[in-house]
């Protein structure tokens, strides 16, 4: 009987062991996934996915063709790009429980309009709100002189668009990442290039950061320019590793040998720990991330909620 008992107690005690170093390996990943109305320990920085055709509509969300990201980082309320419709984005706000009002700041990735209409309910509920968007003419840039009036006409009926040319620091430990794509942009056949049309390239930003540790959260639109070459950039305008990418990665076009070599540069060449590929990604792509990374692989999608470091 005591043998018994103490056979027991043994097996107990090493459930209980296994069990104390799952906790503790839960607790030591750096970046998790919860659904949105799940809690999370206060001041946690953390993003939610309010607008993504990757994932289901569930929870009074709509899933619809488009990206928006909410961005908590240190206390700053950050909209990342607005999705592809202001009806959409503002159920999407509203079943996440996220008041758009409060939002510090919007960055928009770029121009296209699956990423800039939710933005016009944005302004329309937080008329003071900053937007920062990139130098394109589809926004209103133009010869404005100072580089901060806003003219009339364009896209934003807001006196507070600031257009960004370059990479740079926002705020503490916010960085835009001003990147341009080759592939994606406009013709021109003005003269001198009658004969040879010259493409003006898509201006993007991305959304970079700062960890204590000093690495980096990276957050793309749909990465035009190069997933890998937005995150080459990163790491060399701000001299530091990225911990974690996400947002889309545009890779429709592409066969399954390049998505292949693509994951393979960023997780062994670039560094990058760990990714979450969605929106403009496809199935294809993502699966392909997926099995690169394996368990370093973050499932995000409409409705998630993505916790990383202070």
């Amino acid at each position: 009987m005591k043998q018994i008992s103490k056979l027991i107690a043994a097996m107990l005690l090493t459930v209980l062991i296994q069990a104390t170093q799952l906790f503790a390996q839960a607790g030591s990943i750096p970046i998790r996934v919860v659904r949105f109305n799940d809690d999370i320990p206060a001041g946690s920085n953390f993003m939610v996915d309010i607008y993504d055709n990757f994932g289901e509509a569930r929870d009074g969300m709509i899933s619809d063709w488009g990206y928006s990201m909410f961005v908590s980082y240190n206390g700053t309320k950050i909209l990342f790009d607005g999705g592809a419709s202001a009806p959409i984005l503002k159920n999407n706000a509203e079943a996440a429980g996220i008041d758009l009002t409060d939002i510090d700041f919007a960055v928009l990735s770029h121009s296209h309009g699956d990423h800039t209409p939710g933005i016009h309910y944005l302004v329309e509920v937080n008329p003071d709100v900053t937007i920062y968007v990139p130098k394109d003419e589809k926004f209103g840039y133009g010869d404005t002189g100072d580089n901060k009036k806003y003219r009339k006409g364009y896209m934003y009926k807001s006196d507070h668009v600031v257009f960004v040319t370059e990479s740079r620091e926002i705020a503490d430990g916010i960085t835009l990442i001003a990147t341009e794509s080759a592939n994606t942009g406009t013709f021109s056949k003005y003269p001198p290039h009658g004969k040879e049309p010259r493409l003006v390239p898509l201006p993007e930003l991305s959304l970079a950061l700062a960890i204590k540790d000093g690495s980096q959260v990276l957050i793309s639109g749909c990465s035009h320019t190069g997933i890998e070459l937005i995150t080459a950039e990163t790491k060399k305008a701000l001299k530091s590793d990225i911990l974690f990418v996400t947002g889309g990665f545009h890779l429709g076009p592409y066969n399954e040998s390049y998505i292949e070599d693509l994951a393979g540069q960023m997780k062994n060449e670039l560094g990058v720990t760990y990714c979450a590929a969605t929106h403009c990604t496809g199935r294809k792509g993502i699966g392909i991330f997926e099995t690169a990374y394996g368990d370093r692989f973050v499932k995000g999608g409409l409705g998630t909620k993505i916790v990383f470091p202070k």
